[in-house]
């Protein structure tokens, strides 16, 4: 009782309004009302927005004149967001340490980047030339220039990872954001629908000149498409996941978090307009036809859903514990996996069945395969420093072994996101992979450990970093701008629900509790 009360008195003093019994239900939600928010944070949020729209629209900005722009509003959201950084400690620690590795990647490429004479990290090739044009110096980086440029490529996740985590704080704001990416992602399926409907050689204001029988929404490439619609439909999850009423110790709590922030997915027929969009975006994906796309979705379904059916059950685990009956965990375990599997098999074989007839006809690529070798060729002799970041197109033709692709194809990505950042980056690619998947992991893990009625959101966060690590196996999707800033403004928003607990500094663990 004593720590009862402790717990309780921080609370009196901030909102005394606030019953028992709301108290009891608002364990992931909070509780007492929403402070006013800053015209600053609402300029920067409308920039990071508009920002987002920019970076996919323009075909995911893979022109430099494209990124700057859209880096500039998202640049402009990040100092507004810095301006009142995260208020919970964990939160302020991602945001500090996305902005720290950004700042080290931008630190080495520009070290890549620079030429003097007598550079004794200076690239071989460097010294090759030199006896035919006598250059003035050399530089780790193949082709300095490019790998100046390529650093608004590299850093531009880490800004939208940043600045979504400072404007949008709280489970509050967090929901709000996931609202809008799921909205985003249905009006992407839309448009991508009647595109491949009415104007499948258009790409927005330009010609589509590839993959004319895929969709591919605005992006160049339908694999990246694919992985977008793909996370979108995890964003779907979520949100519904969110919504669903629970039950515990007998009683019915109706929703899990309050609708006030779902912004366009208000009103009393939400969930059927969820699961109309989760259909729409189901179907967008099939017609991209990408076989690492797909393939790479059903096994992030197959691998988190499960469990996300298994926590939901652990609100009854009281109520079986004092009636006797015995858990059963394993065969529970083993139907949901079967019946996630059996699911997701069943929408395959409704929606998929041009994806799966050509799987059935491309079978295994060999010369992708054969692309592989040749990048760990490439890396193998430039292990340490790399050829420099944004060099791939230059440096492969080097390494290309016979029989990668026709001799007239030119390849300009390893179409391996790993490989790419290792023939690029060199050996340092690896510690700064393991540091950002370790900080991602763990600020998601401590979510599924610390929350109870917003789990799902972490734990479908991971399956979508689970889809885009399968398919970054055999894809550049992380590598196109607009894919990587959607997938970073999801991964903060899913962050500043697995940090926070509802509130501020001690309320927040009195209150919101888990």
């Amino acid at each position: 009782m004593t720590g009862t009360q402790t717990s309780r008195a921080p609370l009196d003093a901030v909102a005394p309004r606030v019953s028992d019994s709301t108290m009891r239900r608002g364990a992931d939600a909070e509780t007492w009302p929403e402070r006013r928010t800053p015209i600053r944070v609402l300029v920067g949020r409308a920039f990071l927005l508009a920002a987002l729209v920019a970076i996919v629209s323009t075909r995911g900005a893979v022109s430099y004149v494209a990124l700057s722009g859209t880096l500039l509003l998202a640049g402009s959201a990040l100092f507004l967001g810095a301006l009142s950084p995260p208020s919970e400690t964990r939160a302020l620690r991602s945001f500090r340490f996305a902005l720290l590795l950004a700042g080290g990647l931008v630190a080495y490429v520009l070290l890549q980047s620079w030429s003097a004479p007598g550079n004794p990290v200076a690239n071989p090739l460097w010294s090759t030339v030199a006896r035919l044009v006598s250059p003035a110096g050399g530089a780790i980086s193949v082709d300095p220039a490019a790998t100046r440029d390529a650093a608004l490529l590299l850093v531009s996740p880490f800004v939208f990872y940043a600045a979504a985590l400072a404007l949008f704080p709280r489970d509050q704001g967090a929901l709000r954001l996931l609202s809008w990416l799921a909205a985003f992602g249905v009006l992407f399926a839309l448009f991508g629908i009647a595109q491949i409907a009415f104007f499948p050689r258009r790409l927005l204001l330009t010609d589509k000149t590839a993959y004319l029988d895929s969709l591919t929404g605005v992006f160049v490439n339908r694999n990246t498409a694919g992985t977008f619609l793909g996370i979108a439909s995890l964003i779907l999850i979520t949100l519904a996941v969110t919504m669903l009423p629970r039950h515990r110790g007998g009683g019915r709590h109706a929703g899990s978090v309050p609708t006030g922030p779902l912004g366009p997915w208000q009103g009393s027929r939400r969930l059927p307009v969820l699961v109309l969009s989760v259909v729409l975006v189901f179907a967008a994906l099939f017609l991209t036809r990408s076989r690492g796309a797909v393939l790479s979705t059903a096994v992030a379904f197959v691998a988190v859903l499960p469990f996300l059916i298994l926590s939901g059950r652990r609100f009854s685990a009281r109520s079986e514990a004092a009636s006797g009956s015995r858990s059963g965990f394993p065969w529970r375990a083993v139907i949901a996996f079967g019946a996630v599997a059996l699911a997701v098999l069943a929408v395959a074989g409704l929606f998929g069945g041009l994806t799966l007839q050509r799987m059935d006809a491309r079978g295994f690529d060999e010369a992708r395969l054969c692309l592989y070798w040749s990048a760990l060729d490439a890396f193998g002799q430039n292990w340490r420093f790399g050829t420099g970041f944004g060099t791939f197109a230059s440096v492969f033709p080097i390494y290309r072994l016979p029989g990668c692709g026709a001799p007239m194809d030119v390849i300009l990505r390893a179409h391996n996101f790993y490989l790419e950042g290792l023939v690029g980056l060199g050996i340092g690619f690896v510690p700064v992979l393991f540091l950002g998947y370790a900080h991602v992991l763990a600020n998601l893990g401590r979510g599924l450990r610390h929350r109870r009625r917003l789990r799902g959101v972490p734990l479908l966060a991971l399956g979508a970093v689970l889809l885009v690590t399968l398919h970054g196996l055999v894809d550049f999707s992380l590598q196109i701008p607009g894919m990587a800033a959607y997938f970073a403004t999801y991964l903060a928003a899913a962050t500043t629900i697995s940090l926070g607990r509802g509130g501020n500094g001690r309320r927040r663990t009195s209150v919101a509790g888990r």
